[in-house]
């Protein structure tokens, strides 16, 4: 059916001092963000804990994190870590998905390491997000479903996870809540017409199907934070697909119109 630029940031440290001297308090040694721009793993000079008696893990009240610039909006952050270890990891929440020009930066808030000695709060270590394109887990429904697949598929709503890995599972539900599911691999290339990718989908289940278009990440001013457009390209049926210069509803030389534009709304 259908349904790169993944890239990692890493960081900085203030301070370059490995002392694991107890009377030494604790400093970032470094921080790396995963390919989908949603977890900071961030490593300590010495063993932390998220409290004076060092009994506590680190916790969300622990950090400061804030994100800067891009388009990118931050709705909260959680944080996985075991006493007395040397790595927190910090999963950051999304409403809006990033361009690549965001910058989080974290600062200590309640760290301390095994002798109760806090970390200073002039620490601080940043990434930089990563301009993901269609990385990320998708949702369309109602309006936002392509007329074509609403019409002719009797598709209700599609939920769609391209992983940084460059896989992808989508699950199409109809009216009466059957899902059909589709997996397979795809690459995506930035073009240099505005804001738009080119996308080849190599689906592998429920069959063998290549299908290619165009997509692009947009500002939610509309209700939705994707266009989308596809063909199917292999096995041939005549399809030809949507060109960036074209632009949305170029599909068959323009001969579907808009009904093959899918919209969605990002939910990471």
């Amino acid at each position: 059916m259908m349904i790169a630029l993944l890239s990692s940031a890493v960081f900085i440290s203030c301070n370059d001092d490995d002392d694991e001297d107890t009377s030494t308090p604790p400093e970032f040694a470094g921080a790396n963000l995963s390919g989908d721009n949603l977890t900071v793993s961030v490593t300590f000079t010495q063993g932390v804990y998220g409290d004076e008696a060092a009994t506590e893990p680190l916790t969300a009240n622990s950090f400061a994190v804030v994100l800067a610039g891009g388009t990118a909006v931050m709705d909260g952050i959680t944080v996985e870590h075991t006493a007395g270890a040397e790595i927190a990891e910090i999963m950051i929440n999304y409403t809006e998905p990033a361009n690549g020009e965001e910058v989080i930066t974290i600062e200590p808030l309640f760290i301390y390491n095994s002798a109760g000695v806090a970390m200073s709060s002039d620490q601080m270590a940043t990434v930089q997000l990563a301009e993901l394109g269609i990385i990320g887990e998708w949702y369309s429904s109602g309006n936002n479903v392509a007329p074509l697949l609403a019409t002719y598929f009797n598709v209700d709503s599609i939920y769609a996870n391209f992983n940084s890995d460059q896989t992808y599972l989508v699950e199409s539900y109809d009216p009466d809540g059957v899902e059909t599911e589709y997996t397979g691999t795809y690459t995506q290339t930035k073009t240099d017409v505005g804001n738009i990718y080119t996308i080849v989908l190599n689906q592998s289940t429920p069959s063998a199907i290549t299908s290619e278009g165009i997509f692009e990440v947009v500002p939610n001013g509309d209700g939705f934070d994707l266009k989308y457009e596809v063909v199917q390209t292999e096995p041939d049926i005549g399809n030809t697909p949507p060109t960036p210069s074209g632009g949305f509803g170029s599909s068959n030389n323009g001969e579907l119109g808009d009904s093959n534009i899918q919209k969605f709304l990002i939910l990471n």
